[in-house]
């Protein structure tokens, strides 16, 4: 009994813990990269699965049978520019019933120092695609797209005029940029987001476990002795 009052706070202290890691999320997010489903990208409203395809460099014969092969998936880095394909498959069913515009815009980084800057700025519109509702729960569009650089995808849902941050899903991609040139502020980011996932609630674990086990042992042991002096009596 009093081994387990002495774990009871300890184990509710954890589980505490354990679920404000699960609930530390920044919104929106993109992860979860598949080749045949592209990336989710959600907030904490809405949910669709982003694909990116790019035509292939190679001249394409349109009156012969496509090889849908030689149109690889993409999420965050599209290789090279020229005619880019997007679909979006929308998760959640109340988005079928909504109207939903999309604007595709080239970006550049905001700030001074903009090699380093985390935030981007807006500075041309590609293209647009006015409101429209899909029930089949599959949007599809095609841009040309004429310069490398760094561009983002909006889905507004609703009005814009009367939209609020959450009604805008904002899917930003590279096109023909160096993925190894990635800022070093993006891997620190990642590898903060693992730590805090995995690593600190192992750590957590370990530093209230820790000074029970040498108790825990101690009883443990005690209780096995003194059934071997029983028996033996």
């Amino acid at each position: 009994m009093r081994i387990f009052q002495t774990v009871k706070p300890h184990l509710l202290l954890l589980t505490t813990i354990l679920m404000l890691t699960a609930c530390n999320r920044i919104s929106p997010v993109q992860h979860h990269y598949n080749t045949n489903v592209g990336c989710i990208v959600a907030n904490d409203f809405y949910a669709i699965y982003f694909s990116a395809y790019v035509e292939p460099e190679e001249k394409i014969d349109h009156s012969k049978k496509i090889n849908e092969s030689l149109f690889k998936s993409h999420c965050k880095n599209i290789p090279h520019t020229g005619n880019v394909y997007f679909t979006a498959d929308l998760v959640d069913e109340d988005l079928r019933e909504m109207p939903i515009s999309l604007r595709l815009v080239e970006q550049e980084p905001a700030g001074k120092n903009k090699e380093t800057a985390a935030d981007y700025e807006d500075t041309r519109i590609i293209s647009e695609v006015m409101p429209k509702v899909y029930p089949q729960g599959t949007i599809e569009t095609r841009a040309v797209i004429d310069k490398t650089g760094h561009y983002a995808l909006y889905l507004i849902i609703g009005d814009e005029e009367s939209a609020f941050a959450d009604d805008i899903l904002k899917i930003r991609f590279d096109v023909g940029m160096d993925t190894e040139a990635t800022p070093v502020w993006r891997y620190v980011a990642k590898v903060a987001e693992l730590f805090m996932t995995f690593a600190f609630p192992v750590f957590i674990v370990l530093l209230i476990m820790l000074p029970m086990l040498p108790k825990l042992r101690f009883k443990l042991l005690s209780k096995m002795l003194f059934g071997m002096q029983n028996r033996g009596n």
